[in-house]
């Protein structure tokens, strides 16, 4: 009876929490503040507090509050005054290909840490940076001088075509059914498709369809690349228009 009490609570307690880290917000993990980090530390003691007491309950009440303060700092921050208090504001450690010294000792960077992040971010000369700026979150972001900056299709003058996000339609044999609605096509029409290649639904791993072009890719489980078919622009399911992109990347399932 103790064992499957335990099962139960270390069972409720994952759930709970990855619960409190969904509500958390995304931003939690990929953009780690100083108060996103205590959250999580604290979050996981209590959360791992019941497994060796009976104090459970207790537990979910806290859980509660420190979700509760976690948000409304989020939203703080949100304000000058809240961001300026919890996050603090960027510091610039290169200006011009110059060393800041006096940002480095304020922020407890060395010399040697700077480097580091420079050459694993691609630059291995000072010089060849305008400005780096230490965010917030703890990030280095570069700046490279205009000599330096990659050159793209833009600058020689090229036109590419502009086949637009790749929408997964199928994936791992299976296929997205509220994907090929994002592209205005239907189930039988991928059938068709795949009967014209010669390809079984349960040997592919993954498919896509360029969101503008419309234009069909296949891979197979054996590595083969079907390459791009054509397919006709027209809608074969009638469906609204998306309001905004974040709707549409709501929807989506890449």
């Amino acid at each position: 009876m103790i064992y499957l009490m335990i099962a139960v609570k270390s069972m409720a307690l994952y759930l709970i929490g990855i619960a409190i880290m969904r509500l958390l917000g995304k931003s939690t993990i990929v953009q780690m503040t100083p108060y996103d980090l205590l959250a999580i530390i604290i979050i996981g003691t209590v959360v791992s507090e019941p497994l060796i007491s009976e104090n459970f309950l207790p537990t979910i009440f806290a859980l509660a509050i420190l979700t509760a303060l976690h948000i409304i700092f989020s939203k703080l921050t949100l304000a000058s005054i809240g961001k300026s208090l919890f996050l603090g504001e960027p510091t610039l450690l290169i200006q011009d290909g110059r060393i800041i010294e006096d940002n480095l000792e304020k922020t407890s960077i060395s010399v040697s840490q700077l480097l580091s992040i420079l050459r694993s971010k691609g630059y291995p000369k000072v010089s060849d940076v305008d400005y780096a700026v230490l965010e917030p979150i703890g990030e280095l972001s570069i700046v490279p001088k205009v000599e330096n900056t990659p050159v793209t299709v833009g600058h020689l003058g090229i036109s590419i075509k502009d086949s637009g996000l790749p929408i997964a339609v199928v994936v791992d044999g299976q296929v997205q059914r509220k994907n090929l609605e994002l592209v205005s096509k239907s189930e039988q029409w991928l059938k068709q498709q795949l009967r014209k290649k010669s390809i079984k639904l349960q040997d592919i791993i993954y498919a896509f369809v360029a969101e503008k072009s419309k234009e069909l890719e296949i891979f197979s489980r054996q590595g083969v690349h079907y390459g791009t078919v054509k397919t006709t622009p027209p809608a074969m399911i009638p469906v609204k228009p998306l309001k905004s992109l974040y709707a549409f990347f709501r929807r989506i399932r890449i």
